[in-house]
């Protein structure tokens, strides 16, 4: 998960606890990690 390219970053505020890689632009896939698997994916414009 610590590929350059893909800019993941952890989310601060009410999205804290989850994750985000930039898509483009504003557009990021959100997750959180549970036992090392990547739960609630979403693909959303949160900015």
């Amino acid at each position: 998960m610590a590929a350059p390219g893909w800019r993941l970053h952890a989310l601060k505020g009410n999205m804290a606890g989850h994750w985000a890689i930039t898509v483009n632009g504003n557009w990021r896939l959100t997750f959180r990690f549970e036992n090392g698997d990547a739960l609630l994916v979403d693909y959303q414009d949160y900015h």
